[in-house]
């Protein structure tokens, strides 16, 4: 029941000048990769893998806080 939004920025890119593209790409009947979310969605959202529960823990667009992952302070407590 965990809803994850993902935002214009995360959602399309800029092939070159003038043409902007839907960045998601079919996998096709027989895809082969696992992977769902691709790396342009998870940019500037922050993912926390728990290996020991198995359990996977992500942020909202970081782009929402005025920060990227370029420049996030991950030394600073709540």
């Amino acid at each position: 029941n965990v809803k994850w939004t993902i935002i214009g920025a995360n959602s399309m890119v800029q092939a070159r000048s003038g043409v902007t593209c839907l960045a998601f790409v079919n996998g096709g009947v027989r895809p082969r990769s696992s992977i769902i979310i691709g790396s342009h969605q998870l940019q500037d959202n922050l993912v926390q893998f728990a290996l020991a529960g198995s359990r996977l823990g992500f942020s909202s667009s970081l782009l929402f806080r005025r920060t990227s992952c370029s420049n996030f302070n991950f030394s600073a407590t709540p």
